[in-house]
């Protein structure tokens, strides 16, 4: 391995990364000083050569500060107007909300042109009551399915990675994440082949793959192999997605679930700052990646509800471990769990995902008490009907009302250069402001709220006893 590379993966660490920056820094105030007081004594060839010197030293760890950084917005890009345009033949399966007049929020799918007519498509960034996702719909449940419908199938084949990113593109990605071999993310996980549905019942087909192939045909798509074409436009160009079965990413599946307690809220973690993707945003109550490990039950086969008790225990242990609350088995609870679709996140090439949304006889009170108890917290903090507590696996855990996060969430937009609205020119999320603060709702969480709305819309109310 060559010095550079080492370097760029050791000061992409993050504690590595903060002395670089105090080098840069001090490097540059200390030359700087050092090249005025040289003027003040008059040009000479010393002054030339150090002034070169300076400047290549400077130079090259300037580049060493954007070659390692780990931003996602280097990897690819935050513009959902972007998206809008590459994969325009999939308008119709994109997953929005929009709130009307009466402040009430829709779940849409699709995007028509009275909701936003194409030639008015870079004004995304200034709208106000349009909330458009990066993800598209896959598939959409006609009857009612719980996770016990959704079938997993293993088949006995391997997920091969195209040869010219084999060929070419390791470099890049080994010094994007971290490892100095190739075998660094070798988890086993799995990756979709095709899917299909009945009415009473959703089947999913897998190949076995490793994680590193996830890292390199989804995770960056906006970087360029040598010779100047990107991922994205080698994969996955557009206008229309591939077919799971066709696509030349590894597309292993995602899972999330959104967890809602009885008296309303919703129980949504905050990521932190050290995962790949959605750094520092909510996310579903529960997700994960489907890998052979936590979707193999006791009996060997490979099935969705294994994954989220797994990931309930993991990510939510207070709550696995405390069945008593629960007036029966978790188990049987989480095999009520709603199965609400399949999505293709754009962001990721067309990464598909799976949602679920799971109720729970617990109160929200309940919740926080069975956290305090389990990690013995003196403080527990209270944002209106927000409720805020620590985690140690995320950076917090959030307990939000229903209708308060419908009625709160925002679209937010940062635009890099106020006059030109032009597309991959802004940052545009949805966020759920918080008093002084206003956390961005991951990709994930957006489409979970989204469907779950679509559900709920879609489902007729009981009507009540006589």
């Amino acid at each position: 391995m060559s010095v550079t590379h080492y370097l760029s993966i050791v000061f992409s660490r993050q504690r590595w990364r903060s002395a670089l920056w105090f080098g840069l820094l001090l490097h540059g105030f200390l030359g700087v000083f050092a090249l005025g007081k040289e003027i003040m004594e008059g040009f000479n060839l010393s002054f030339l050569i150090n002034s070169v010197q300076f400047a290549l030293v400077q130079g090259a760890l300037i580049l060493l500060v954007i070659t390692t950084s780990k931003q996602e917005k280097q990897r690819y890009s935050l513009d959902t107007r972007f998206y809008l345009t590459c994969y325009k033949s999939e308008r119709h399966r994109f997953l929005a909300l929009k709130r009307n007049a009466l402040g009430n929020v829709q779940a849409l799918i699709g995007i028509s042109q009275d909701e936003l007519p194409e030639h008015q498509q870079d004004r995304l960034a200034t709208r106000k009551d349009l909330m458009v996702s990066q993800s598209v719909i896959e598939w959409l449940p006609t009857t009612a399915l719980k996770i016990t419908d959704i079938q997993f199938e293993l088949m006995d084949e391997w997920y091969e990675l195209p040869w010219v990113i084999n060929d070419q593109g390791l470099d890049t990605i080994l010094k994007r994440f971290n490892a100095i071999d190739r075998y660094d993310y070798n988890g086993l996980t799995l990756a979709v082949h095709d899917w299909h549905a009945q009415p009473e019942q959703f089947s999913i087909r897998f190949k076995k793959s490793f994680y590193y192939n996830y890292l390199a045909t989804n995770m960056l798509p906006e970087m360029q192999l040598p010779g100047g074409l990107t991922y994205r436009s080698l994969l996955e160009p557009g206008p229309s997605l591939s077919a799971l079965n066709t696509a030349l990413p590894e597309n292993h599946l995602g899972l999330s679930c959104l967890i809602r307690t009885n008296d309303g809220g919703l129980i949504i973690p905050r990521r932190s700052q050290h995962t790949n993707v959605f750094k520092g945003q909510l996310s579903p109550s529960i997700s994960g990646v489907a890998n052979l490990s936590t979707c193999r039950n006791a009996e060997g086969a490979y099935t969705a509800l294994a994954w989220l008790l797994q990931e309930l225990s993991e990510e939510l242990p207070f709550l696995y471990n405390a069945p008593d609350i629960f007036a029966e088995p978790l188990h049987d609870i989480a095999s009520q769990a709603l199965f609400l679709g399949m999505t293709r996140e754009l962001r990721r090439c067309g990464k598909p995902e799976v949602f679920f949304f799971l109720p729970l006889e617990v109160s929200t009170e309940q919740v926080l008490s069975l956290w305090d108890k389990s990690t013995n917290s003196e403080s527990i903090q209270t944002l209106n009907s927000l409720h805020g507590i620590d985690h140690n696996e995320n950076s917090g855990l959030l307990v939000v009302d229903e209708e308060e996060l419908f009625s709160r969430i925002r679209p937010h937009s940062i635009v890099r250069n106020k006059k030109m609205l032009k597309r991959d020119n802004a940052e545009l999320s949805v966020v759920l402001p918080a008093k002084e603060q206003a956390d961005i709702l991951s990709e994930s969480l957006l489409a979970n709220l989204i469907l779950y709305q679509y559900h709920l819309q879609n489902t007729p109310v009981a009507e009540p006893a006589v």
